[in-house]
């Protein structure tokens, strides 16, 4: 028996199944991201300059930032590379994150990473020694590479790990009205367009019939359809990995681009496959305690994941297209009362009340907030149209000073998560971040872009949250 035989009957045929829904859960996240581009004027390797920052109507992609002016594009590097032109940004968080078709978080360009203004070209990165992510190129170097692709009038090459992917570039506002403009006039600064290159092999072209056409309508079944579709031409992003991800879809039934059924119960394994997942992503080692009942990340696991396809999945189902820790962390509230879920409650009288014992610590142009995401991870229609709260909000102290002003004072403050049918106090009004109206199920994520170092290793005290009664006048 060969060796390759060898390994692959180590795996029955559920075990092989379980792996390859888990490896092409992703493709589910991409095809809702990316059909309805497609099916829009913009197509393929075009910009879609959002001009206003996410409400509760959007709905396209869960727990989304409602912090930053998003700038997309769905991509496709199967007949051209691109050329990205980047603006010369110099007053505000930015970042141009680059995901393959399986959500990894290959590359960035922004203001972390301190990057040129200029063209960066973005080519498939088909051949083994072609690493995935940035390659700058050095300053009169007429060569990038031993691909002799021309370095001329070129910052640097993205190489990327799948021909088709994803491109959302984020622009910080500082605040609903005045500073749009500004950021508007960023985004058409910034360009994308197509460049001839050489394909050594036959990839087609992304369209909405590769996406949609001829899928089922159960799920399981649609990811094992999905994966057999384009994984002979996406491979997986750690090269060391493919001969094992091809011995696995091939033992569940995937093969030269087709799945045939091996005969598992589909919908079980798929069960057994999400429970699994979330045992594996919400515990140690791949969950960071932060202290406070506020949990992050593990920053290994965040972003670019590598082999670990189920942190991968885990992304994909409850927030998708997450940046990599260097440029934003995301921690979560867990309640002590309910198992430490991530899923909170409120009655319509009840409210959450977090206490900060100072400002979260950032880095250069670093911002930070908290978010209210309703049952479904969407955002929490109210009255004010206020989706988050942090840095840029007219946050007071008790005394009723502002936490951002000119002055260096750094002391406690609160915010007051409470039904946006309950209206507090007028004093409370700057503090207040609406949750579901009349209470129910909820989350909140706090988010920090380039945070600094003291809110990951434990040296800043995270919030502490407390459940009191709603807050009335």
């Amino acid at each position: 028996m060969s060796a390759a035989i060898s390994v692959q009957a180590e795996y029955s045929v559920d075990e092989a199944t379980e792996f390859s829904l888990i490896y092409g859960y992703p493709l589910l996240a991409y095809a809702k991201f990316a059909l309805p581009i497609l099916s829009s004027k913009y197509g393929t390797n075009t910009l879609d300059h959002g001009r206003q920052l996410a409400t509760a109507s959007f709905q396209s992609v869960v727990r989304v930032n409602a912090d930053t002016i998003y700038t997309k594009a769905t991509l496709d590097l199967s007949e051209s590379d691109l050329i990205i032109q980047v603006p010369e940004v110099t007053d505000r968080y930015w970042v141009f994150p680059f995901y393959d078709l399986y959500g990894n978080n290959y590359a960035n360009l922004g203001s972390v990473k301190n990057s040129s203004p200029g063209k960066y070209r973005i080519r498939f990165a088909s051949h083994g020694g072609q690493e995935p992510g940035v390659k700058l190129c050095r300053k009169n170097e007429r060569r990038c590479d031993k691909e002799n692709h021309d370095c001329d009038g070129l910052q640097g090459i993205i190489n990327a790990p799948t021909p088709y992917g994803i491109f959302v570039g984020r622009f910080l506002v500082r605040d609903n009205s005045s500073d749009l403009e500004a950021v508007h006039a960023i985004q058409n600064q910034t360009a994308l367009f197509t460049v001839s290159a050489e394909r050594h092999h036959l990839i087609p072209k992304l369209t909405v019939a590769l996406l949609n056409d001829s899928l089922s309508s159960d799920v399981p079944t649609k990811i094992m359809q999905m994966t057999a579709r384009f994984n002979p031409f996406n491979p997986p992003r750690d090269i060391s990995d493919r001969a094992h991800v091809d011995r696995m879809l091939r033992r569940a039934g995937i093969h030269n681009g087709h799945f045939t059924p091996t005969g598992s119960n589909l919908t079980a394994v798929a069960k057994k496959a999400f429970q699994g997942v979330l045992t594996y992503a919400s515990n140690p080692p791949m969950v960071v305690n932060l202290k406070n009942n506020w949990y992050g990340i593990s920053p290994s696991a965040q972003g670019d994941y590598g082999t670990d396809y189920k942190e991968r999945y885990y992304i994909a189902y409850f927030g998708y297209l997450g940046l990599v820790a260097s440029e934003a962390i995301y921690p979560s509230y867990r309640d002590p009362t309910n198992g430490g879920s991530a899923t909170l409650s409120l009655t319509p009288k009840q409210a959450y009340l977090i206490t900060f014992s100072s400002k979260p610590p950032l880095e250069k142009d670093g911002f930070w907030s908290i978010t209210a995401y309703n049952a479904e991870q969407y955002l929490v229609p109210n009255p004010l149209n206020r989706y988050s709260i942090g840095d840029r909000s007219n946050l007071t102290y008790p005394d009723g000073s502002l936490v951002y002003s000119s002055s260096s004072k750094n002391e406690s403050f609160q915010i007051l998560v409470q039904p946006a049918d309950v209206e507090p106090p007028k004093n409370w009004t700057s503090n207040w971040l609406p949750a579901p109206a009349g209470g129910g199920e909820m989350s909140i994520t706090f988010r920090l872009y380039a945070a600094s170092s003291s809110a990951t290793n434990g040296e800043w005290a995270y919030p502490v949250v407390k459940k009191v009664d709603a807050f009335t006048a």
